[in-house]
């Protein structure tokens, strides 16, 4: 078989998530520094490297899968601080009665403020070093003779995960297969955001759509959190959370109708004709990718 053509993609990609990455490092909150827009800028760029990290599934294998063990540790580590930190906008939009939300909203800020005690025993600074180390592993990985085919069969496996999770999501309208399909359309859309130079007009505007198919499944997620806090709270009798969870279904029906037309549109068509029209995009860029192909030396 011949082998494949050297493409800067690899290393284009592998530019991006070592970047990522390093961003990780420098934004992980310190203790007393765990703010909401902090945590949730964390969060969004931990995302993003995931999304890289399993564009190298294909390509180098276990250390891909290493970097997605230590990008979703530190994910975790920081997961309960947002949920609550989005809790009370999102209360006030359900327009609740004022004493149901004024029950929620206290009891909200007493998971909050434990939280931030329990943020305080994180090895904060261990979790940046740790991120800092694999950025610079991930930007030594030899991937700068390889050809795009490992990539696009990457991304292909993205896309057919979305799709599959996606038909199966609108079937059952169960809260967590909308949650884990969103997770899917989270890498996919920060994947094509990676190969945006291939065509910067089509990717931006095929991520975008992603990016709002993402924040209409993102939405219902949060209210199914709050409608689970309310129902786990003693304080609120069974009356007033069912109630709120009246309250929640109303708000969560046009999200799901939403995110439905999104998809419909976004995964029309199957995953190998995806395959194929990324790779005429790779091949045949309107801009070169940011990092110079480096040729093998000439054998002696």
């Amino acid at each position: 078989m011949k082998p494949a053509r050297p493409s800067p993609w690899p290393a284009h990609c592998r530019a991006a998530l070592a970047e990522a990455i390093g961003l990780a490092a420098r934004q992980f909150p310190r203790p007393g520094e765990d703010e909401a827009t902090r945590v949730h800028d964390l969060r969004k760029t931990l995302k993003g490297a995931a999304g890289l990290a399993r564009l190298f599934t294909e390509l180098v294998g276990p250390p891909a899968y290493a970097a997605l063990t230590t990008i979703d540790g530190a994910r975790k580590a920081v997961g309960l601080a947002r949920d609550l930190d989005v809790a009370p906008k999102v209360l006030v939009k359900l327009d609740a009665p004022a004493a149901i939300q004024a029950a929620l909203l206290a009891a909200i800020a007493g998971e909050r403020e434990s939280a931030r005690r329990a943020h305080g025993a994180i090895d904060a600074a261990g979790f940046a070093a740790e991120l800092a180390a694999l950025a610079q592993e991930v930007a030594a990985w030899d991937v700068d003779q390889a050809g795009a085919g490992p990539l696009l069969a990457a991304a292909r496996n993205a896309y057919r995960a979305a799709k599959k999770r996606g038909e199966a999501a609108f079937a059952s309208r169960e809260a967590d297969a909308l949650h884990a399909f969103r997770g899917k359309v989270v890498d996919l859309a920060f994947q094509l955001s990676a190969f945006e130079p291939a065509w910067p007009a089509m990717t931006r505007a095929w991520a975008g759509e992603l990016h709002r198919l993402r924040g209409a499944l993102g939405d219902h997620n949060d209210l199914t959190v709050l409608a689970e806090f309310a129902r786990s709270r003693p304080e609120l009798p069974p009356a007033e959370a069912e109630a709120i969870l009246k309250l929640v279904a109303k708000k969560q029906r046009p999200l799901e109708r939403r995110a439905a037309r999104l998809y419909a549109r976004l995964f029309a068509e199957k995953p190998a004709d995806f395959e194929r029209r990324l790779a005429a995009y790779l091949d045949h860029p309107r801009l070169k990718p940011r990092v110079k192909l480096v040729r093998a030396p000439a054998p002696p």
